[in-house]
C-alpha cells in the first residue's frame, strides 16, 4: 500500500492542491493540456486556476502537453480502505463490509491485510465461535 507519485502529485507541487483538482476536472478525460512558453491573464488557463497559477505551469513545463489525470480514483479507493478499516474497528465481519461497500469478502479481507501491513491498524485476530455444550452432571446421564 505505499504511495507513489503521480502526476498529480508534480503539477500540485507548481501549483498546489485547489488548482490540481481543479484541472484535473476539466483535463482529464483524456484531452492533454498544452502549456505555453508564456501566460497571459486573458488565458483560459489563467482564468480556470488563476494566473500565478498558470504562470508556474509555463515555468515549470513550457510549450509542453500534459496528461492530467483524474483525481477520482485514487480519492474513492482510500474512502473504501478507510470505510473498511472504520467497519473492521466497530466489529463488523468481513461479509457484512463486503455487503455494504460492495466488495467480495476477500476483497476486504486483502485490504485488511493491506491496512495491517501498513501499520494503519493492529492485526485483528480471528475468533471462531464455538458452540458451548451442556456440561454433562454425572456419567449416569450417559446410560
Amino acid at each position: 500500500m505505499e504511495l507513489k507519485n503521480s502526476t498529480l502529485d508534480d503539477i500540485a507541487t507548481v501549483v498546489g492542491f485547489s488548482a490540481t483538482l481543479r484541472l484535473s476536472a476539466w483535463f482529464s478525460d483524456g484531452n492533454n493540456l498544452y502549456i505555453p512558453a508564456e501566460m497571459v491573464e486573458d488565458h483560459p488557463l489563467s482564468k480556470l486556476i488563476g494566473f500565478s497559477a498558470a504562470k508556474a505551469l509555463c515555468k515549470e513545463w513550457p510549450t509542453c502537453w500534459l496528461a492530467v489525470p483524474s483525481a477520482g480514483p485514487y480519492y474513492e479507493v482510500d474512502l473504501r480502505r478507510r470505510m473498511v478499516n472504520r467497519m473492521l474497528e466497530q466489529g463488523f465481519n468481513t461479509r457484512e463490509i463486503g455487503k455494504f461497500v460492495h466488495l467480495s469478502e476477500r476483497r476486504v479481507q486483502q485490504i485488511q491485510r493491506e491496512l495491517e501491513m501498513a501499520g494503519l491498524i493492529d492485526p485483528l485476530t480471528v475468533v471462531k465461535r464455538v458452540r458451548q455444550k451442556a456440561p454433562i452432571e454425572s456419567t449416569d446421564d450417559l446410560v
